[in-house]
């Protein structure tokens, strides 16, 4: 858990045990648990706008953490639907290939 989710329910706590004890006040398990869920929901939406690999240059790196060669050409593509990139390599032995790189998942893939 980040720490400002912490603070936040650390604050919806703290409120929540001040509250007077009425019939309508919720318990503070309630108000964290209603908190805790509402913000796992909002972080989950924020995640699946972004991109794991934001550029030509990150997705140059995660390939050659992966494959020894050298870069002959990197472009933006399509990958599994999704934005991505595919890079031209040149082994060592002096077999060209391609690598792409999917940005949303980040995931490494040799074709």
């Amino acid at each position: 858990m980040k720490l400002g989710s912490i603070l936040i329910l650390t604050a919806t706590l703290t409120t929540a045990s001040l509250a007077p004890q009425t019939g309508q006040a919720k318990s503070a398990y309630q108000v964290m648990t209603t908190s805790a869920m509402t913000m796992a929901g909002q972080s989950s939406r924020q995640a699946k706008g972004q991109l794991r690999v934001k550029s030509t240059d990150q997705a140059i790196q995660l390939v050659k953490r992966q494959y020894r060669g050298k870069v002959l050409k990197a472009q933006s593509s399509r990958v599994n639907g999704n934005p991505g990139y595919r890079i031209k390599m040149l082994s060592n032995q002096g077999v060209v290939f391609y690598v792409s790189v999917d940005a949303k998942t980040g995931s490494v893939r040799r074709n």
